[in-house]
């Protein structure tokens, strides 16, 4: 049987409740609903249900501890292939063992977790180390992701405990879901479309010229490695760092006669 589901941490719990209830020797496999049909076999499309969710994170929880449903959490935020047959296998195993799944580190059904964990964790980190925010016309503060792995809701309660001051948000591009803090609280919501250019403060708009004009100017053009700068953060991460809008940064141009040649950045 497949058990198709909508793409959501509850929805992926709700369909492993509704795997143990029919039996979980009918599972051929769990997939997210992207409306394809399937040729051969069952299919059960699984009805997100909290209360089920809940039921079978807190067992897990009692019956493996608070590390192996955080390791399961985050595995569920990634975004490798075949993750769903992966996680659940884990998440059998661990009814199994109980707190001995911690002594099976070297099993491949919980090296395979331990390896997304870690894909996860340490695309967090970099965000954490990169994300810029913007100041809007309204006071509100908007950065922009495209994270290769579905880490808002990290980023998010990471950013909670120290921008609890303001309100704002952050978008990630590639799923059109943006993560929204205000008074006190933080929604996951989905966004379809997105204004092409962001209004921003007077104030954010100087301080943008200002930081690219710092940027072009801090370093010593006779020692820029644009390799080593690279491998730190890599080219898929520019988008969202205003430096990076300065062409002499992005494009690894030569300073001298870059402005006779090109022109100056352009101003926003």
């Amino acid at each position: 049987m497949y058990f198709i589901y909508d793409g959501t941490y509850p929805g992926f719990l709700t369909a492993v409740y509704e795997i143990y209830h029919f039996g979980t020797g009918k599972l051929e496999d769990i997939r997210r609903d992207d409306g394809e049909s399937t040729l051969f076999g069952m299919t059960y499309l699984v009805d997100t249900r909290f209360l089920k969710a809940e039921k079978v994170a807190a067992a897990f929880e009692k019956k493996c501890g608070k590390k192996a449903l955080r390791w399961m959490y985050r595995a569920f935020l990634s975004n490798f292939e075949g993750k769903d047959m992966k996680i659940f296998l884990f998440i059998k195993e661990g009814f199994k063992l109980g707190k001995g799944i911690y002594t099976r580190q070297k099993e491949p059904w919980v090296q395979d977790i331990l390896s997304m964990c870690r894909a996860v964790g340490n695309e967090t980190e970099k965000f954490r180390g990169i994300l810029r925010f913007s100041e809007l016309e309204d006071g509100t503060l908007y950065a922009v992701i495209r994270p290769d792995h579905a880490i808002l809701p990290l980023l998010a309660s990471h950013f909670k405990d120290r921008l609890s001051g303001k309100c704002w948000v952050i978008y990630d591009i590639r799923r059109r879901e943006a993560a929204v803090y205000a008074k006190g609280r933080v929604s996951i919501v989905q966004i379809e479309n997105v204004p092409e250019h962001m209004k921003y403060s007077r104030a954010e708009e100087d301080f943008r010229q200002l930081w690219r004009n710092y940027y072009r100017h801090m370093g010593i053009e006779e020692r820029r490695n644009p390799k080593e700068r690279r491998n730190f953060i890599p080219k898929k991460y520019w988008s969202g760092l205003t430096e990076m809008e300065d062409m002499y940064n992005r494009e690894d141009l030569p300073l001298k006669g870059l402005e006779e040649k090109r022109g100056p950045a352009p101003e926003r």
